[in-house]
């Protein structure tokens, strides 16, 4: 599985945020009003961002034993690959989830700020923004973590460990 990349994240935004800006505009011609974020979504996205470094927190664990493994020479347990990538696929599902999010939120807030009247509720929604965006950071700092390191990191070090020895001219 490839890192989620920005341009897979930006497509469900821009699709969401065209959806809801197109819809909201359609509700607000027929006399309903803009919707707002809920207390369920304000205590959920932080929710699933708390669970999932909760989750995530032995694969963390795992990666600051690893690097103590050069100094102390001491191995880690190691940590079932399956959780790993059981742990990654929910953070990239997460990272996408999230953008949908956000996509929802930023078009409710602008069509909230093109409003002539501006209601206390933008702050709900404002609310939801951030929540979103930390909820795909989130998602996207466990995806690093998860991360095997690539050969060229390998032979840099190999690199480094050599440049030490005298090499014959």
């Amino acid at each position: 599985m490839k890192p989620t990349k920005f341009l897979t994240l930006l497509m469900p935004t821009v699709v969401a945020w065209s959806v809801v800006y197109v819809l909201v505009r359609l509700m607000l011609q027929n006399g309903a009003s803009i919707p707002v974020a809920t207390n369920t979504v304000l205590i959920t996205l932080p929710a699933i961002a708390i669970i999932e470094l909760v989750i995530a927190l032995p694969v963390f664990k795992y990666r600051s034993e690893l690097q103590k493994f050069a100094t102390s020479g001491v191995r880690p347990k190691r940590l079932d690959p399956f959780y790993a990538m059981r742990v990654v696929v929910l953070a990239k599902a997460t990272s996408i989830a999230g953008a949908l999010f956000l996509g929802t939120a930023i078009g409710l807030v602008f069509m909230q700020l093109s409003q002539p009247v501006i209601a206390d509720s933008i702050w709900r929604n404002i609310a939801a923004l951030v929540e979103s965006v930390a909820l795909i950071v989130v998602a996207l700092i466990i995806e690093k973590a998860c991360k095997l390191p690539d050969d060229s990191e390998k032979q840099n070090a190999g690199r480094e460990s050599s440049s030490t020895e005298a090499n014959p001219a």
